[in-house]
């Protein structure tokens, strides 16, 4: 049985996938900043056994002892870098320290996670780096140049990191969706809900539980590593 660590673990992505997951075999590990009673409660509505650490993944300190308890757990084969965040704002009023939170959340925090969890990986030579990216990162529309800057800043790291445990059976890739029908799309205006499905052939938004068959996709596939997999309606084609 594998075993997954899924950041982020509270949002909407994650409790769409988390019961698919659970019910393929794997062994979840969840870890949340500020969700951890909404994400209890969401397991035992779901029948769902997972362990579960509140952790602020932009502390270091705090990294180092979620770490401590995954190991003492077994450690993880798959890291899912899902923790992040939106923000929306033109060019000209984004400022430096709104660019920083971002880069702090959307990057730092995969880039912790992962440097920490690489040392099991390659011991075992075996693992599977997953980072959550988005149709943004290649598609940028108005008022998100600080959160397509993060994202591909996270596209270009990942593809580094391929590169560098490629030879310790480790693989990573990058998931990048557009916009589902859960999480961050929950908060955006009905207005601007409708100017998006215009520019989406499929015409409709994204099923987020589908994530989980790609996630299942990447576990399964030593061969492919470096890779962004985009998940969008066709609103972006590379």
């Amino acid at each position: 049985m594998k075993t997954i660590l899924i950041t982020g673990a509270g949002g909407g992505i994650s409790r769409a996938i988390i019961p698919l997951l659970y019910k393929r075999g794997y062994r979840l590990l969840l870890t949340t900043k500020s969700s951890i009673n909404s994400l209890t409660s969401f397991l035992s509505e779901e029948s769902i056994d997972a362990e579960v650490f509140a952790a602020d993944l932009c502390d270091q300190k705090q990294v180092d002892v979620l770490f401590d308890w995954v190991n003492d757990l077994g450690g993880a084969d798959v890291l899912i870098n899902n923790a992040g965040v939106a923000h929306a704002a033109p060019a000209w009023k984004l400022t430096v320290e709104q660019m920083h939170d971002l880069f702090e959340t959307n990057f730092y925090t995969a880039v912790r996670c992962t440097q920490k969890v690489l040392t099991h990986m390659r011991e075992q030579n075996f693992g599977r780096i997953i980072c959550v990216s988005s149709v943004v990162a290649h598609k940028p529309s108005f008022g998100t140049s600080g959160y397509a800057a993060s994202k591909s800043a996270l596209e270009g790291y990942v593809r580094g990191v391929a590169i560098d445990t490629a030879s310790k059976g480790v693989t990573a890739n990058t998931i990048a969706y557009g916009y589902m029908k859960a999480g961050m799309l929950n908060d955006v205006p009905q207005p601007m809900l409708d100017e998006i499905l215009t520019t989406i052939p499929s015409g409709q938004f994204g099923a987020a539980a589908q994530i989980a068959s790609y996630v299942e996709l990447l576990i399964n596939s030593p061969y492919t590593t470096g890779q962004t997999l985009h998940v969008n309606g066709g609103q972006w084609m590379p």
